[in-house]
């Protein structure tokens, strides 16, 4: 047996032996890339219903309080019975807008959805009640006389760029220019 041979043979030795060693290798590699690839997904679903579920709840609780409870507490009759409406009429507004999908993931998740729901909404409630809305104030009339109309403004911010760019073209001239001797 010559030595190429012999060579030959532990090559196709260590090639059997490790084909197997290296198929293993990729079959675990893969169905550990299948494993990260579906939990990645659910937690995109996972993450898709809580969005859902959440906005769901903001949408509704801002849209009772706007068209209910705002009314009633402008006409002062804004009770307890009118609280449990309001919460009510929350829940149904919720419920009507979260797919069924999510409505599995609460039940699955959570237990009871309308319970879940309910302390959510209670929590969104007081979240919202406490929360400044953002408002815009106008001037006064005599404030607005007192400001420069804004011709005078852009004339003086045009004036202040041109002063500032031509002191900065004198002082990289000067920079550059070798001082006289």
């Amino acid at each position: 047996m010559s030595l190429q041979d012999f060579f030959t043979s532990l090559l196709l030795a260590v090639i059997s032996a490790a084909v197997p060693v290296i198929a293993a290798f990729f079959v675990s590699y893969i169905k550990k890339a299948k494993e990260n690839i579906a939990a990645s997904t659910d937690d995109i679903k996972m993450q898709g219903y809580l969005e859902e579920i959440m906005n769901a709840i903001s949408d509704a609780v801002a849209a009772t309080s706007q068209t209910y409870v705002d009314a009633l507490k402008k006409q002062g009759c804004f009770t307890l019975e009118a609280q449990k409406e309001a919460a009510s009429k929350a829940l149904t507004a919720c419920v009507a807008t979260i797919s069924p999908a999510a409505t599995a993931f609460i039940e699955a998740v959570y237990g009871n959805a309308k319970a879940y729901l309910m302390n959510k909404i209670e929590a969104e409630v007081r979240r919202q009640k406490f929360e400044q809305p953002a408002t815009l104030a106008l001037p006064a009339v005599a404030e607005l006389e007192s400001i420069p109309d804004t011709t005078t403004i852009a004339a003086s911010t045009a004036a202040a760029t041109a002063a500032t760019v031509a002191q900065v073209a004198i002082n990289q001239y000067s920079s550059q220019t070798p001082p006289a001797e």
